[in-house]
C-alpha cells in the first residue's frame, strides 16, 4: 500500500531544489558507458554516486524529503534518498515497503549499506529478509551484512560461520547470488 502524507511548502521547495540539483549533475558520458555494457539506462541521468553523495551531504536527514525522492522511482533520486533517510525514524514495515520499490538492485545495495546496516535491529531484519522471496530484500540484507562487518569489525553479529551457514542456493535470482559471492569472498582471503 502506498503511503499518502501531506507535504508542507518547505519540504516541497526542498524536493524541487534537490531534484534540480540532481538534474544538473547529468553526465551523458556515464550513460553512454553504461549502455555500452548493456545496462538499462531508462530513468537515469548518469550522475555519479560520489556526486550524489556530496549533494546529499549538503542536507539534513529528512523523512518526508527522502520519501518524495524515493517515490520518483529514479536511480539518482533514490540514491540521494538513501543518504537522507533518518535511519532510526524508519519502522521495519516502512523499510520493507521501500525496498520493494527500489529502482534496481544497485539501489537495494545502497539501501542495505546506508540504511539497513545502521539499524539497531539489523540482525533481526537481515534474518527476515534473507528468508524472504523478494530479491531486493535479500540484496539489502546481504550488503547490510558486509557493511556491518566493516563498521563493527569484531562486534558484528555476522560472523564467518553466520555467513557460511547462509544457503546460497535459496537465492533464485542470479544477481542475489552474485551479491552473496561478494560478501562471502572476504572469508576466503
Amino acid at each position: 500500500m502506498i503511503e499518502v502524507f501531506p507535504i508542507d511548502k518547505k519540504v516541497e521547495q526542498l524536493f524541487k531544489e534537490v531534484s534540480r540539483r540532481i538534474f544538473r549533475l547529468q553526465n551523458g558520458r556515464s550513460l553512454d558507458s553504461m549502455e555500452r555494457i548493456g545496462a538499462d539506462t531508462r530513468g537515469q541521468i548518469g550522475a555519479s554516486y560520489l556526486s550524489l553523495k556530496n549533494l546529499a551531504g549538503q542536507y539534513q536527514p529528512d523523512l518526508r524529503l527522502a520519501q518524495l525522492l524515493w517515490g520518483t522511482k529514479k536511480r539518482e533520486e533514490q540514491i540521494v534518498a538513501c543518504f537522507l533517510f533518518p535511519v532510526h525514524e524508519l519502522i521495519t514495515e516502512k523499510i520493507t515497503q521501500l525496498l520493494q520499490f527500489c529502482y534496481n538492485f544497485e539501489i537495494a545495495e545502497y539501501f542495505g549499506t546506508l540504511v539497513l546496516s545502521k539499524r539497531e535491529n539489523v540482525e533481526q531484519m537481515v534474518n527476515e529478509y534473507l528468508n524472504s522471496d523478494h530479491p531486493n530484500l535479500q540484496v539489502a540484507a546481504l550488503t547490510a551484512i558486509g557493511r556491518s562487518r566493516i563498521d563493527r569489525k569484531l562486534n558484528s553479529p555476522f560472523t564467518d560461520s553466520y555467513i557460511l551457514n547462509i544457503d546460497r542456493n535459496k537465492f533464485t535470482d542470479t544477481n542475489v547470488q552474485k551479491v552473496y559471492d561478494r560478501v562471502s569472498i572476504c572469508l576466503r582471503e
